[in-house]
């Protein structure tokens, strides 16, 4: 069968929001439209490309790899719009980005502002998220370039460092490990730890300081933000371990931060893409300005 541009959108926003209202308010157009689209794509192929019995929309089998290939074809015909608007008066484009929050909030800004000067044509867009779903958009296609810690299974991705920083106690100011100048992570066995969610690279890091200090990783808290971590220290509900590059994403105010020791754990961050899927002419323009500003 040939499907239409339109039908390969549609698809594509379907799988992006699992959703027949999502993938309609996604694409400007009306949610009957969607599900006859949807319906007549699923009948020329003799097959369901969705499960309805869920209240969220899944893909079936078929449909997983329906939707990839459609998002495939649409990163082939931007590959080739792209290449056609370079041959003209300037350059044009479009670039996704999956960083990690606490990168969007320190690393990106200067090299967005950069990339924004020096190529006006190239619309970028920016979605911050976790190293799970950062890496799972990576693989799904919907991002090209992701800026995260060092993935696991790294023999399909290429990873590129550009920064590292270390894991640093935080503590409420009347804590009292507060004073202190700088803390191992066998002192604390007595404290109530506050852990980010097993989805964040942070956890992994977290995890292996209580590993290596022989200590159970029982968390008192487990939360899915850095900023709700540093309020509940804050509040003196327990102690946190975070990357300092996290820091400008909390007021510091009623924290201090000590250096965590035996051991040391740092933690690279870098630009990651997938090693078969070769990057888009606007991807390695990017990747250029943040390897300049990174040096």
């Amino acid at each position: 069968m040939n499907l239409t541009l339109r039908q390969l959108e549609i698809l594509v926003a379907i799988g992006d929001t699992l959703s027949l209202t999502g993938a309609a308010e996604k694409l400007g157009v009306s949610q009957p439209s969607v599900s006859e689209t949807l319906r007549r794509v699923e009948a020329e192929l003799g097959c369901r490309l969705v499960d309805r019995t869920t209240r969220q929309l899944a893909l079936t089998y078929e449909g997983q790899h329906v939707v990839a290939s459609a998002r495939e074809a649409m990163r082939s015909l931007a590959g080739t719009f792209e290449a056609i608007a370079r041959r003209g008066d300037g350059v044009h484009g479009r670039l996704s980005i999956a960083a990690l929050p606490s990168a969007v909030c320190t690393l990106l800004p200067p090299v967005l502002r950069a990339f924004r000067d020096r190529y006006p044509g190239i619309a970028v867009a920016v979605r911050d998220a976790l190293q799970d779903r950062a890496m799972a958009m990576l693989q799904e296609g919907s991002v090209d370039l992701v800026i995260a810690g060092r993935p696991d299974g790294q023999g399909a991705f290429v990873f590129e460092e550009i920064a590292n920083d270390r894991l640093t106690l935080v503590v409420s100011r009347r804590h009292p490990l507060s004073g202190r100048g700088s803390v191992d992570w066998s002192d604390l066995a007595a404290c109530e730890f506050i852990a980010m969610s097993p989805s964040s690279s942070v956890r992994r890091l977290t995890d292996a300081g209580f590993i290596h200090a022989n200590l159970p990783v029982a968390p008192a808290y487990e939360v899915d933000q850095i900023s709700c971590a540093a309020a509940l220290a804050a509040a003196g509900l327990g102690v946190t371990a975070l990357p300092t590059m996290t820091f400008a994403m909390f007021r510091a105010d009623e924290l201090a931060m000590i250096p965590l020791v035996a051991p040391t754990i740092e933690r690279s961050i870098g630009m990651a893409w997938l090693k078969d899927r070769p990057l888009s002419a606007s991807a390695i323009k990017f990747a250029a300005v943040l390897r300049s500003a990174s040096a």
